[in-house]
This record gives structure tokens, sequence and C-alpha cells, in this order.
């Protein structure tokens, strides 16, 4: 009994010595057997006993079959799967729907190995296939040196994103100029899972010049490359979330300009408002037309005149509302050259079927070549595309 339950629950048998004394104790309770009742069998038994089981449970003993079966799945699933982990999961899977008995974990960790090792280099070969001649130099160029003569290095792939300031921007264009001057990396890829390039990435991020020359060559290249490709794909989203932060930046600071300038003038429109009320306290009393007159402009000559009054209501009026738009520009300007070469870099498209925010766009960027446009609208119209767009990887 304590081999059948043992086996049901685990797909393959262990030594009874090795079974939990509770577990033991609960079986000898539950069969009202003495506790003089011994657990371990004789070898012989052991193995009609097992015979049994595998017979009652309708279950075949691990062999050559099973091993095929097994090697067939892990084989599968290795082409899109990477960790041996999930791969040694299928196996076992596989096994216990063919209604076989798992053997140890070290053989199916030897045969995930083998099969992950063969199905790896075979990708590997395809990989290096695809590549060009000059692309191949320019792969064997990032571990050959790191001086920055060359338009890629290995530092340059591996090197983390900063801060999104002005200086910091340029510098990440400057690297996403120079990772996509390599070209397509994402073609190469086509047919590989991004679990794979993720986990090869990692691999190659991981390890240093020497260590990649240690490596075969087809194996070296696959590896480089997909670590360039994780690199244009990480730089382009860097990129994007840098110019979101930037114009968000833009937009606060004009709304606190905004706020500082209603502080600003609250003293100015105070007075104004007194003016006001002295010129209603003038028109609540019994004067003629004419007298009326003659006080209202007296007052408006004490306080300045009315086209200076005129000038300071245009002043208020100007920034006593919630519009920050006409304060954008002065925040914006020095960033715009950046912001525009950065949004031309990118390959943008729209996630729905409405092209607006995309001819919108066409529309500001032209505009910069013409020199026409609503300066103002640049940055609102820029920030709106960007989030309501996609980045083509």
């Amino acid at each position: 009994m304590v081999m059948l339950k043992s086996f049901q629950r685990l797909g393959y048998f262990i030594s009874p010595e090795l079974v939990p004394t509770p577990v033991v104790n609960y079986i000898r309770k539950c069969l009202k057997l003495s506790t003089t009742v011994s657990h371990i069998i004789s070898v012989r038994s052991r193995r009609y006993y097992e015979t049994a089981i595998r017979a009652y449970l309708g279950v075949n003993p691990y062999d050559k079959k099973a091993q095929k079966l097994a090697a067939m799945a892990v084989g599968q699933a290795a082409l899109v799967m990477e960790h041996p982990a999930d791969l040694i999961n299928v196996a076992i899977e596989e096994l216990v729907k063919q209604r076989y008995e798992l053997p140890a974990f070290s053989t199916i960790d030897r045969l995930v190995g083998h099969i992950r090792s063969v199905i790896n280099t075979r990708l590997y070969r395809i990989i290096n296939a695809r590549l060009s001649d000059l692309e191949k130099a320019t792969l064997e160029q990032l571990i050959s040196s790191d001086k920055e003569e060359f338009s890629l290095t290995l530092n340059l792939l591996k090197s983390p994103p900063k801060s999104s300031t002005l200086s910091h921007m340029k510098e990440l264009q400057v690297k996403f100029e120079r990772l996509m001057a390599f070209g397509d990396a994402k073609r190469i890829l086509s047919d590989i899972t991004p679990v794979k390039i993720k986990s090869w990435a990692a691999i190659a991020k991981a390890l240093d010049s020497s260590e990649l020359r240690d490596l075969k060559i087809f194996k070296r290249q696959a590896l480089l490359l997909c670590l360039l490709y994780q690199a244009q794909v990480k730089t382009r989203d860097h990129l994007v979330e840098m110019f979101l932060k930037r114009i968000q930046t833009i937009h606060n600071k004009a709304k606190e300009k905004l706020v500082e300038l209603r502080e600003k003038h609250l003293t100015q429109t105070e007075s104004l408002l007194e003016i006001l009320i002295k010129i209603l306290e003038v028109s609540t009393e019994d004067l003629d037309s004419a007298t009326l007159g003659q006080q209202v402009q007296l007052l408006l000559d004490y306080h300045g005149g009315a086209p200076h009054l005129l000038q300071q209501c245009s002043e208020i009026a100007a920034y006593n509302s919630k519009n920050h738009l006409p304060l954008l520009w002065q925040f914006y300007s020095r960033h715009r050259k950046v912001l525009f070469d950065l949004v031309r870099s990118l390959e943008i498209c729209s996630t729905s079927s409405d092209q607006s925010l995309i001819e919108a766009l066409a529309y500001v960027i032209v505009s910069i070549f013409l020199n026409v446009g609503a300066r103002v609208k640049e940055p609102l119209l820029m920030v709106v595309s960007l989030r309501s767009m996609r980045i083509i990887y």
C-alpha cells in the first residue's frame, strides 16, 4: 500500500526506507495493521509489487519508446521555450499523459539539456546563415575593440539609460542612430520567440569580450545579435519615455508660470476691482448723464487714464484662465530641435483607423521646414500624438 500511494502521488517508485514515518503510520492505521508489520520488503517482493502496481494503474515502465516521446515533446517546446525548468515540466507532462513511469530526475535533466543544446545550435546556425558578411563583421567588431572610433561597441549595447535631461536625450539619440545603423535586426530574428531573444541577450550581456570570444562563432554572433536587437528596442522605449517626460515637464512649467503670473497680478486685479466699485457707486447716485460722465472720467484720470487701465485689464485677462498654452513656447523652444529629431527617427503609426493625429503630427513636422504654423500648439500636438500612437518594432 505504501508503494501504491507513493507512486500515485509521485509518478515513480521510491525506496520504502525513504517513505516518511507519519505516512507509514497513517496507512497502518487505515488498514488496521499492527506496528510490528514492517513496510520494508525484499527486493524480489518489491519487483513483484512494482509490476502489479503498474498493471493496476495502467502505467508503462520508462523505456526507449517513452524516451523518444519525451524527446519529441521537448524538441517541439525547445523551439519556443528556453528555460530548462520549463522544458523539464514539458517532458514530465508528456510522460504522465502517455501513462509512463517517470525516470530519475537526472535522466530527464540530461535529456532536456541535450535536446535544448541541439535545438539552440540549429537556431544559431539559421541566424548565422541569414547574416551578411558586413553584418557578421560588425558583430565581430563588438568584441574586437571597445574604442570609440567604431560605430558600435559592446559597452554601448550594455549601457543603462539616463535621466530625461536635454543632454541625455541628445546622447540617447546618437546611441539610437548608431544602433540602427546596423540595420533591421528584427528581420533576422523574425521566427525566434521573444523568450529566446531575451534570454540570449541576457547571456551576452552577462559575458565579457574574452568569454564571448571563447564561444563558437555561430553561437557568439547569434547572442550578440539578440543583444543588439534588445538594445535597439530598449533604446527606442527610453527615447519615447524621455520624450513624454520632457513634454510633460514643459507643460508643468507653463502651468507653474501661469500660477506665478496670477499671483503677480493679484494686487493689480484688486486695484481694478476697487476702481470698478467706485464707478458703480458713482453710477448709483442721482446724477444726470453729463455729471456722471465727468465723475467717471475723473476717477479714470486719477488712476492713470483709460488707456493705462485697459492695458492692465488686457494683461490680467491673458492669464485669468486655465489655458497655459500661450506660455509653452518659452520652455519648449530650446528643446524643439531635439524633440523633432527624435520624432523623425521613430517609425510611428496610429493604434486605430483614425489617422487624424498622424496627419496633425505630419503637419507640425512639415511646418518646421516651411516656417509656418502655430508655435503654441506644437508641444500639445506632439505629446497627444505620441500617447495615441504606437512605435513599430
